[in-house]
């Protein structure tokens, strides 16, 4: 049955990729870290997914590696300090101890804390280290694991030696998420524990150039011919955002002036020499990207440091590692660049506290596509990259919250991931507005709650409730953690003499979907020869009525014109009809109309029972709520306080029994 699984993962991958491109920043951002499907095929075991020794907090990686090409080797020595989240006689750090038939393995030569070697044990994929003492709750401790071998990275090419692809040029790099960092230097395996800092120091041959992440400190020259760079970042670090990278690289430096001013932001790109020429346009672009994404999210994160990109081999798209984001030469084109750099803030300075939640890294950076391609061609590239994603999200499977963490495929899934999750934002862009909801992209950038450590789903909708002012439960529990897409099928009663149609709106979903029916803010737009008219309904039911108004004759009806909402939509009936059973003086009066502050509506009720009388935005927030029982048939009046309300367009909706009726207000 596993190996059944693999083969329909392999069937479904070489299916996408036969109309994806790398163009497609989600596409290159997928490859990596899903890839090696070969590997898989022939090694089926899946990696128990866990979330590191919960007993033990890291706060700091330092990485000594010594690399050799020919042969392979690495030897490495981890300098790790952590704090005991309790009191504990021994722990664990994860580190592959898988050795292959071919020799890829690593084992480990010692553990030290200070020069007192300590009992490990070395097995399961886990390294137990029994400390001399038992440590107490909150008590910290450096220690010192000294390995060796070839970094079995059998799963997803996750440490890799080989060459250039059109050169005999030797070349290395690191490509960890979601589970590779354990095979290549000892680690707390889970995104939701960030060091506070790390370093990383790679000696080569000398014709190696080594790059890492963070500032690049000095280099020296050693007296057998190689050569060591010592990184630092002292920015909070996920274990799998730690990478190396190096090969015979040439240096191009776009600096970056930023509007908050300062002095500019280093941006270096490490690109083999025989590919430079060909991707120097769109690196250029990088500069803009920043600029542009200061503006929509905030600062750049890493300020004190860097960004860039570091050229890795073909099949590997694009990793957003923190600071120098890995990618191949495909992958360097302005939407993949545009994508990676967006993981800084959504992925890097933001992680997801697990891998349940990869939609806030990989749904906000898809995204983030849309927003460049908005501010280079429009409104029609906006639509265009967003139509494009609501097609993929149309073939997804399965709740974004990813139910199976143990399948790389399934956390990186392309059409739900990537492409349903950047149609969400789409979406809450088009409820909240656009000012609001740029306000909750910068607010959830710099929440102390989450900037520089990790969040889940609910953090996020904390953020763009209190920005927003509304409750957006909701929203998040049907498109988050619920599957499918609403079908609309609409029919239009257009009455004849009237200034109004009532409207019949179904969801009559042809796929399967949880809930049986979506809550959503609606535009519908009612046209006619003499103008049209554009409203907003709350559609909170699976079957529902609304009175619109009309210009005049009615010639059609738009469902969502502006395609606000993940859906699909069967023709809209217009059905004319030449009576009404309404009283002669009108279901509704509405008046004045503009007005300032207070607003009395006149209505007329069929029989006794429950009223209410209900004003919302055009994006179907509440605002005013008035609800009575009615003694008998008659003609009412009430009057509603609008004080404290904006200037703008707004609906009052008055339910009564088996009945529902609409009218647009206008404050001034």
């Amino acid at each position: 049955m596993r190996l059944v699984s693999i083969f329909f993962l392999l069937l479904s991958h070489l299916t996408q990729a036969q109309t994806d491109t790398l163009d497609d920043g989600g596409v290159a951002c997928r490859t990596g870290k899903v890839g090696y499907y070969d590997r898989l095929a022939t090694n089926p075991k899946a990696r128990i997914a866990f979330a590191g020794d919960p007993t033990i907090d890291v706060t700091y990686y330092g990485l000594d590696l010594s690399l050799t090409h020919t042969p392979n080797y690495l030897k490495g020595v981890a300098t790790i300090t952590l704090r005991s989240t309790s009191s504990i006689r021994s722990f664990f750090l994860d580190l592959n101890s898988t050795t292959t038939p071919t020799g890829q393995g690593l084992r480990v030569d010692s553990v030290k804390a200070g020069n007192q070697k300590l009992t490990y044990q070395h097995a399961q994929n886990q390294l137990t280290i029994t400390p001399s003492q038992p440590l107490t709750t909150g008590q910290a401790l450096t220690l010192t694991v000294y390995y060796q071998g070839i970094p079995n990275s059998r799963d997803l090419g996750t440490f890799v030696f080989s060459k250039h692809e059109s050169t005999t040029d030797p070349v290395i790099w690191s490509l960890s998420e979601p589970y590779g960092a354990p095979d290549w230097f000892p680690c707390k395996d889970t995104p939701g524990d960030k060091a506070d800092s790390s370093a990383v120091s790679i000696t080569a041959p000398a014709r190696f150039v080594s790059v890492s992440n963070g500032i690049l400190i000095g280099t020296t020259d050693n007296p057998d011919g190689t050569r060591t760079y010592r990184w630092r970042n002292s920015y909070p670090i996920a274990q799998y955002l730690i990478s190396i990278a190096l090969t015979n690289y040439e240096r191009y430096d776009t600096p970056a002036t930023l509007p908050t001013g300062g002095p500019p932001l280093p941006i270096t790109h490490y690109i083999y020499p025989e590919t430079l020429p060909k991707v120097k346009a769109a690196l250029d672009q990088t500069p803009a990207m920043i600029q542009l994404f200061t503006d929509r999210f905030g600062p750049y994160p890493f300020l004190r440091e860097k960004y860039g990109h570091a050229q890795i081999g073909l099949n590997t798209g694009g990793m957003e590692h923190q600071t120098i984001s890995s990618m191949e030469e495909r992958a360097l084109t302005p939407n993949v660049i545009a994508h990676e750099l967006a993981h800084q803030w959504f992925g890097d300075k933001i992680t997801c506290r697990d891998w349940q939640n990869i939609w806030l890294n990989e749904g906000f950076a898809s995204y983030a596509e849309t927003i460049y391609a908005e501010s280079t061609t429009g409104m029609t590239g906006y639509q265009t990259a967003i139509t494009n994603f609501m097609n993929r999200a149309r073939n997804a499977r399965g709740s974004i919250y990813v139910q199976n963490i143990t399948n790389f495929g399934n956390i990186f899934d392309g059409n739900r991931t990537y492409a349903k999750g950047a149609t969400v934002l789409h979406m809450l862009r088009g409820v909240v507005g656009d000012e609001t909801f740029f306000k909750i992209l910068r607010a959830y950038a710099a929440s102390p709650t989450v900037a520089y450590k990790s969040a889940v789903t609910d953090d996020f909708q904390a953020v763009a409730e209190q920005v927003s002012g509304q409750k957006l439960g909701y929203f998040f529990q049907q498109w988050i953690y619920g599957e499918g897409y609403p079908t609309y099928r609409a029919t239009a009663s257009i009455i004849n003499g009237s200034r109004t149609i009532q409207l019949r709106l179904e969801q009559r979903n042809t796929v399967a979907t949880n809930p049986a029916s979506f809550t959503m803010p609606v535009q519908i737009r009612v046209q006619s020869a003499s103008g049209d008219t554009t409203v907003t309904v709350l559609n909170d039911q699976a079957d529902q009525t609304f009175t619109l108004p009309t210009r005049g004759a009615v010639t059609g009806v738009l469902i969502d014109p502006a395609n606000l909402i993940l859906k699909t939509v069967e023709p809209v009936v217009l059905a004319p009809i030449t009576a009404i059973n309404e009283p002669v003086s009108g279901p509704i009066r509405v008046y004045p109309n503009p007005t300032v502050e207070t607003l009395t509506v006149d209505f007329s009720a069929q029989s006794a029972g429950p009223v209410t009388l209900t004003l919302t935005s055009m994006l179907g927030q509440r605002l005013r709520t008035i609800t009575e029982s009615i003694p008998g048939a008659g003609d009412y009046s009430r009057t509603v306080n609008l004080r404290g309300l904006p200037s703008g367009r707004y609906i009052l909706t008055i339910d009564q029994k088996n009945s529902q009726t609409t009218q647009v207000v206008l404050i001034h």
